[in-house]
């Protein structure tokens, strides 16, 4: 509703007591009649509760005021205490009730259009969450109350009113009320072409689309339906008429099916086509009016069905009972699809559960998710037997997975297992689990096997790894104090940048500058020290943190500079364009001084040289293998090592923390003093 102005100089002639309407009189002269919504709304509401809805749907209509206040005044009045029976019995025309019904939406319109004046009847207590299906419980008591009126075929299009407008529509019942409110059919006529048929048809796709409604018919399998809606639709006759026509003389089973297909109901289209596969399967000669167009359905068109629309649970439920061998088929398949979709490991249950097991496919499975049990249980089971060439393969799959610390370890334990359970290949169990650092299981391996050598090199290698682990951790104490020492520098710049409400990359001073050098420094010697450390070692752990800046010097020869540049030579002037797109390109690994990306970096470099708790663990267990090696200096030297990189990494903290206090403390005195507010600011990373 939009409000309209009266002219300049209108005076109040009158005001009706039993119309909301008054009489102005216009600076001309004129009278003129309107109706205020300050007096109209009152009234209205006022018809309504007193359900006068005769009086109240008049003046709803006339003055364009939304029909969802009848419902939304007191919907429990409504719907539950006589108000829809009392509308039913005032309202006998069916177009003021199918206005009504158009109208209505889940939204409750005295909240926001109609606010209920105080002093009026507060309406009654309802949960507020009944609201949101406002329309299906109105459409669904109006047409309880219409279908149970004597002349109910009165209020036919009111039913199908009540139908369309439910959320979801329910086309389907819409269209059974048309076919069952047809006359009597006779022997010449055909029934749905009936006018009465046909007009219900035309009003049901005033309120839904054509298209979805012939759908539904012919989702119903009710064929002359479909036909009578499609008469006055924009649908194309020489497609839908040949269609109806194959459908009607199509088995039952396949015309359901094909029909399911085209609506893409592909559950219900499975269920049919297993129908007419199990029809045809019972019956054992063909009929003889069996038409040509009935294609013959086997089990190979089920199982190439639920493989194109992954149907195999319902599929499964369909096969279970009386045709274990397409059940197994279809479990295979659902194993194949599994497998192909990167799940070894609910592919490698289906094969197994499949009825008898299918080892092959187990196998396949197993190997991809890493279950060497299950793969020499499956090999075993077949008969085969595990010799050199697959016991290799296995150990370097597992030799060679990429994964944590742990998950290494895992792999290196399950393939030392296998050397010596099916290779008695002791030596070389003996390096997995020395790679695995599992020393006391090595020791226990070699003793039992009798090897007195392996005994000795067990504790060559947990003395290597000793040595090898004092240099990663003094390594790491040196790179946590000097990234500690940059990142109190940083965080500073950042949080200056977070008060200032400004980019730090746009407005470094001249001060801010300075950090460069020291941090290409400390940025070199971490690059120096983490490059010292053997990839193939177990110092491998401590990778290294590209905090750096990245080179982009590049060298060009003579010839390559001598030669003319033109449009068809392209050689020096590709060469510069590729490197300044290297050097500014938005894949540069180079941080800028003070800048966030910089702050990144050294959280992680502070988080990667503190030692994880599956690397505290291997450093434990190595230390106490150690003392009962008789390697106590070795023992001794890794226990200081990891001390000395604890409480440098406590010093570093503390010294830290202490000098950010003071110069808070210096910071906030500084602020008092010159009478500005001191507001601590923190950097979001300080918070975790």
């Amino acid at each position: 509703y939009e409000p309209r102005n009266v002219e300049r100089g209108s005076r109040l002639v009158a005001v009706y007591q039993s119309k909301p309407t008054v009489v102005i009189q216009m600076p001309r002269g004129n009278l003129e009649t309107i109706s205020p919504r300050g007096l109209l709304l009152p009234y209205v509401m006022q018809k309504i509760q007193s359900r006068d809805f005769v009086t109240s749907m008049m003046v709803m209509r006339k003055q364009r005021v939304d029909m969802n206040l009848i419902v939304d005044l007191d919907p429990v009045e409504f719907l539950n205490n006589g108000g829809a029976e009392d509308y039913v019995k005032q309202i006998r025309n069916v177009d003021s009730i199918n206005l009504f019904l158009s109208s209505l939406i889940d939204v409750d319109t005295t909240l926001w259009k109609y606010p209920v004046p105080s002093w009026m009847k507060k309406r009654s207590q309802f949960d507020t969450r009944e609201l949101e299906s406002k329309v299906n419980k109105v459409c669904e008591k109006m047409r309880g109350l219409l279908m149970a009126e004597e002349d109910s075929s009165h209020y036919l299009l009111s039913i199908l009113s009540t139908f369309a407008k439910e959320n979801p529509p329910k086309l389907e019942e819409a269209l059974s009320l048309i076919r069952s409110s047809a006359p009597q059919p006779t022997a010449q006529t055909n029934v749905l072409l009936s006018d009465t048929v046909q007009n219900a048809i035309k009003y049901l796709a005033f309120l839904a689309d054509y298209q979805l409604i012939f759908d539904t018919a012919c989702g119903m399998y009710d064929f002359e339906m479909a036909k009578a809606v499609a008469r006055h639709s924009q649908l194309d006759p020489k497609i839908y008429l040949p269609m109806l026509k194959r459908w009607k003389e199509l088995p039952h089973f396949m015309a359901k099916y094909e029909v399911d297909v085209k609506l893409k109901r592909y559950e219900s289209a499975l269920r049919n086509l297993v129908a007419c596969y199990r029809e045809e399967s019972s019956t054992e000669e063909p009929q003889e009016n069996q038409s040509l167009i009935s294609p013959v359905v086997d089990f190979s068109q089920c199982l190439e069905f639920i493989e194109k629309h992954e149907l195999h649970r319902l599929g499964l439920e369909l096969f279970k009972r009386d045709d274990p061998e397409g059940h197994r088929s279809i479990m295979l398949s659902l194993g194949e699809r599994l497998l192909a979709d990167r799940k070894p490991d609910e592919s490698l249950v289906i094969f197994l559960a499949a009825n008898p097991k299918n080892l092959e496919g187990a196998k396949r499975a197993a190997k991809a998710s890493g279950d060497w049990r299950t793969y020499c249980a499956c090999c075993a089971e077949a008969g085969e037997v595990m010799q050199g060439e697959l016991i290799s393969d296995i150990v370097e799959k597992l030799s060679t997975d990429i994964g944590t610390e742990r998950e290494r370890q895992a792999n290196f334990a399950a393939a030392a297992r296998i050397l010596l359970d099916y290779d008695q290949n002791t030596p070389d169990a003996l390096d997995m689990f020395l790679s695995a650092r599992m020393w006391g299981e090595g020791r226990r391996i070699a003793y039992l096997y009798d090897r007195i050598d392996l005994v000795n090199k067990v504790v060559d290698g947990s003395v290597s790894y000793a040595r090898t682990c004092v240099e990663d951790l003094t390594e790491r104490a040196s790179s946590f104090t000097i990234a500690n020492n940059r990142y109190a520098e940083v965080i500073i710049i950042r949080r200056d940048a977070i008060k200032n409400a400004q980019d730090i990359e746009d407005n470094l001073d001249d001060s801010a500058s300075m950090f460069s050098v020291q941090s290409t420094a400390s940025n070199t010697s971490l690059m120096s020290s983490a490059s010292g450390a053997s990839l193939g070692s177990v110092a491998s752990v401590s990778t290294v943190i590209t905090v750096g800046a990245q080179s982009t010097f590049s060298l060009t020869g003579d010839v390559d500079t001598m030669k003319h540049k033109s449009k068809f030579n392209k050689i020096g002037r590709d060469k510069k364009k590729s490197r300044k797109k290297k050097k500014g390109g938005p894949n540069s690994r180079r941080a800028k001084p003070g800048s966030e990306k910089e702050l990144e970096e050294l959280i992680a470099t502070l988080k990667h040289t503190c030692p994880t708790e599956h690397y505290a663990g291997l450093i434990v267990s190595t230390i106490e293998f150690l003392l009962q090696s008789d390697k106590v200096t070795v023992g001794k030297l890794l226990f200081e090592a990891y001390q000395d990189l604890a409480s440098s990494v406590e010093e570093s903290q503390t010294c830290r923390i202490d000098k950010d206090k003071a110069r808070r403390r210096e910071q906030e005195s500084r602020d008092r003093k010159e009478g500005r507010l001191h507001e601590a600011t923190e950097h979001p990373c300080e918070k975790e």
